[in-house]
């Protein structure tokens, strides 16, 4: 997110560097790029990108960095280089992706690429008040449903289905750390409560970028319709416990969810 030692002659690789600053090479000139050793040959395509990115020439960057990487599949600078360049193609998830490679191959680049990797996640997944309503409406004289994350160790994304309905009536967002009592939300009526637990919940594709997994509450919870009474839910580590029936849940797929 390591300078690598280059054993090409030295006329020879400020040939190509120059060569990569000003025009696109010939296949000549990339043909003696390849001939060298991988790991020297590696920094070298990762040099041009550099020379291609200069010119704000993402396109052909992407693929020298790329070239870098199949070479020396290590490179975790080449895969900063590379999330630079999608970042500025707003190529957003292919970004993120390489930070993370980067950061993950070379922890001690994480100081450097964690402000770019940071930045990106903020564009792609702004973040969204914790407690507010994923789908739903407020609803008078309905019962308070209480959430209680903040021992919990990710997001969750609870949501209320009609008994019997393959589509959430009421979804509700709440980062962990965060514990909010949600009044006159529900209508009367008996529900399926299903959960879904993660980071980064994706608006668009409606689902945790980072899944942790789909659960179901096997018992139907049914709301009659008081304001003074309510249902509370408290989550905690979720790390799959010895028995899934303690806890009347059990895991789900993903299509079994409903939908938001």
């Amino acid at each position: 997110m390591p300078a690598t030692t280059r054993t090409c002659p030295a006329a020879c690789l400020f040939f190509i560097l120059f060569a990569a600053a000003s025009c696109a090479l010939p296949a000549s000139a990339e043909l003696v790029i390849v001939s060298g050793d991988a790991k020297a040959t590696a920094a070298a395509w990762n040099d041009m990108g550099n020379g291609y990115a200069s010119q704000l020439r993402w396109d052909a960057a992407i693929d020298a960095y790329s070239r870098a990487i199949s070479l020396e599949p290590g490179y975790a600078r080449a895969y900063f280089n590379r999330g630079k360049a999608y970042a500025a193609l707003k190529w957003y998830d292919q970004a993120i992706a390489d930070y993370e490679q980067a950061i993950a191959i070379d922890p001690s680049q994480g100081a450097v690429v964690r402000p770019f990797l940071e930045s990106v996640l903020a564009v792609r997944y702004p973040s969204i008040p914790s407690g507010s309503l994923v789908k739903g409406y407020w609803q008078t004289g309905g019962q308070f449903l209480a959430i209680d994350n903040s021992g919990g160790t990710s997001d969750l994304v609870v949501a209320l289905a009609p008994r019997g309905s393959k589509g959430a009536l009421l979804a509700v967002y709440v980062a962990k750390g965060y514990s909010h009592r949600f009044d006159q939300v529900v209508p009367q009526g008996p529900y399926d409560v299903y959960i879904t637990f993660g980071e980064r919940w994706d608006t668009a594709r409606k689902a945790f970028a980072k899944e942790g997994g789909y659960l179901k509450w096997e018992l139907p919870q049914y709301f009659g319709g008081s304001g003074t009474q309510g249902y509370t839910m408290t989550f905690i580590n979720w790390q799959p416990p010895g028995s899934w029936w303690s806890y009347t849940l059990t895991p789900i797929d993903r299509p079994q969810f409903p939908v938001l």
